[in-house]
């Protein structure tokens, strides 16, 4: 399937499933998620997939896409099924469904808005090996983020520890140093006609594209 961009019965279903999220709802609109959401999402990412294995060979594996289905096994809200749809791509270190060990990019949309970009961290053992290399070569670290940050189209996002690690560090530095995990993110809403386009996998690849030396830089202190 040639990806020839998202449609208005993709916005349909998701924001039909944030107010009818029940199996009955979803039932009658499955034909409409098949084709309209999930196939979609497979052709858009497995043709950024081509994008960026031609940049980086160490993308070894097809992209990981969302089911439908939560797993509510071990949540308080039973809803069944997810408001998003959403990809990421592994890589050669990536272990388990989601990347814990190894920056990943991602693709991931809603009823309110789309959204890309780099997904790094959501594991202690990660972040205190990322906040080593900023306390070892502090100057490097910030000449690296300030590339990213130079790009003008990223949002940094991620919850941050309480704890202060290293009161001495530039305040610049300890905005990274801090988080949780590290989300760094690109918001869109559906004003932007790219998303009813083929052109959407340029404006994405693009954007990863914009910040693959930090990627890089992630990568190498995994």
């Amino acid at each position: 399937m040639d990806f020839k961009g998202f449609n208005e019965y993709t916005n349909e279903y998701l924001v039909g499933i944030r107010f009818n999220n029940n199996r009955e709802w979803f039932q009658a609109h499955k034909d409409m998620y098949t084709e309209n959401v999930h196939n979609t999402t497979v052709a858009f990412a497995n043709e950024i997939l081509n994008r960026m294995t031609a940049l980086d060979p160490g993308f070894t594996e097809k992209p990981r896409v969302s089911r439908a289905n939560r797993d509510v096994r071990f949540s308080k809200d039973k809803s069944p099924y997810k408001v998003c749809k959403w990809f990421f791509f592994k890589n050669e270190m990536t272990k388990g469904s989601i990347p814990h060990d190894a920056p990943g990019y991602f693709f991931e949309m809603s009823a309110d808005w789309w959204r890309y970009g780099l997904f790094y961290g959501d594991n202690p053992k990660v972040m205190e090996n990322f906040r080593a290399r900023i306390n070892a070569d502090p100057a490097g670290c910030e000449r690296m983020l300030k590339l990213a940050d130079r790009q003008n189209i990223y949002n940094l996002e991620g919850e941050d520890y309480k704890r202060i690690f290293n009161k001495d560090l530039d305040p610049y530095l300890n905005k990274w140093a801090q988080k949780k995990w590290i989300t760094y993110v690109r918001y869109e809403n559906y004003d932007n006609m790219d998303f009813y386009s083929p052109k959407l996998v340029d404006t994405v690849f693009e954007g990863f594209k914009k910040i693959y030396p930090v990627y890089k830089y992630f990568k190498l202190g995994c």
